[in-house]
């Protein structure tokens, strides 16, 4: 997916140009991305890192040589002389993705998306579902290209009664409540995924017992400038004050610390985007959307934790000021952290694409193809994400990783 969504993002004005609107920019910054591992990290990192590798000896099919990630494995010397500016004396080891790396501005991207579904004739409602209408009936669908698959072992998942949600209620924003029709629904709202689910009786009742384990969790992002004295100013301000201290250049990767730190450098301006996402992720869940909107970013946080971190990893960014800041929302698979993506085994009708877990922006491309494809030809046709499904909720299969991004 993440292949796929470089290539999208490389190309975006051939994709989503409107009309003679030429100047489409997504501000996308092709640069590499770094994970450091301190000494109980290495080992599961060096394995990932083999895991990411085109093997000849296991591979028989020269064309997925282009599959392999382009990474390499740094050890501490390596680190130190690519990057100067780090502080390596705790990291036993680096892992730097050099192609296929980089970050782009999702507002960006989602204003672009819209103008080129807008131009392609899609209509947008804004309104909120509040409710459900359902009729239930015997259906069959069958689709003649349907690859065969292993029958699914375990749990037998509910195959005859097929209920289809007919009539979404949707609460506009004048106060009044319309029915909207459809044969198929994705569910593709977000951090409320499981709101939504729940209008459908998905993890309520005991029939459908199993919910959709997704919930808001708050990230708190920081923007951050270095308090170096401008060496032009010294003649009306006093002598300057050398710090010979390197700062991290137009080279820097994204970088993914040990204690779960993500520093991104923000264009030209000397400026560094700054958060975190380790257990602080774990607040308490707000169930009402509007109690977010007037959420404060917490200062603290950076104050006491970010800033130290910040300083040890970086020491030439010990002494920053703070030029901005914002709260984001994701939406947090609370089973395994990954995607959940497919029908409901029950309600075949009702498609989910959920629970990225902050990979939703990085991937949203390549998942609206393939949930396209799936309600279109019955299966995914390009890359078969199969493995997950809703199913394996059912299934009590979880797909895990660590340290991968």
């Amino acid at each position: 997916m993440s292949l796929f969504a470089s290539e999208f993002l490389r190309n975006v004005k051939d994709y989503l140009t409107v009309l003679d609107n030429t100047q489409l920019d997504i501000e996308f910054n092709p640069q590499g991305c770094l994970i450091l591992a301190n000494q109980s990290q290495a080992e599961t990192l060096e394995q990932n890192f083999q895991l990411q590798l085109y093997d000849e000896k296991l591979c028989y099919l020269s064309f997925l040589r282009d599959l392999g990630a382009k990474v390499e494995l740094l050890d501490k010397s390596k680190l130190k002389s690519r990057w100067p500016w780090l502080n390596i004396e705790d990291v036993e080891v680096g892992c730097y993705g050099y192609e296929n790396e980089g970050w782009f501005d999702p507002w960006l991207l989602l204003k672009a998306l819209r103008a080129k579904c807008h131009m392609l004739g899609v209509n947008y409602v804004v309104g909120e579902v509040v409710d459900f209408e359902a009729s239930r009936y015997m259906h069959v669908i069958t689709f003649p290209d349907m690859p065969e698959r292993a029958p699914v072992t375990g749990l037998a998942l509910r195959e005859a009664v097929l209920e289809f949600y007919l009539c979404p209620q949707i609460a506009l924003p004048n106060g009044s409540k319309n029915n909207i029709k459809f044969s198929m629904v994705v569910n593709a709202a977000g951090p409320w995924a499981s709101d939504l689910a729940r209008l459908a009786e998905i993890g309520v009742n005991e029939d459908l017992s199993v919910p959709l384990p997704v919930e808001p969790r708050l990230r708190h992002v920081f923007v951050v400038r270095p308090k170096r004295r401008n060496p032009l100013a010294h003649a009306t301000s006093g002598p300057f004050e050398t710090d010979t201290t390197p700062l991290p250049g137009l080279d820097t990767p994204f970088l993914i610390d040990p204690s779960r730190l993500f520093v991104e450098r923000r264009g030209l301006s000397g400026e560094f985007i700054v958060y975190s996402d380790d257990p602080q992720w774990d607040i308490p869940r707000v169930v009402d959307e509007a109690a977010y909107h007037g959420l404060d970013v917490d200062h603290n946080l950076f104050k006491t934790k970010l800033k130290d971190q910040l300083g040890h990893r970086i020491p030439s960014l010990s002494s920053v000021e703070v030029v901005s800041a914002w709260t984001a929302i994701c939406d947090y698979n609370t089973v395994d952290q990954n995607l959940i993506i497919g029908h409901h085994p029950f309600h075949v009708n009702m498609f989910f694409c959920n629970g990225s877990s902050g990979h939703g922006t990085q991937h949203a491309v390549a998942i609206g193809r393939a949930i396209s494809e799936l309600i279109l030809y019955g299966h995914y046709k390009t890359i078969d994400l199969t493995r997950f499904s809703f199913d394996r909720l059912c299934l009590h299969e979880q797909i895990t990783e660590t340290n991968a991004f």
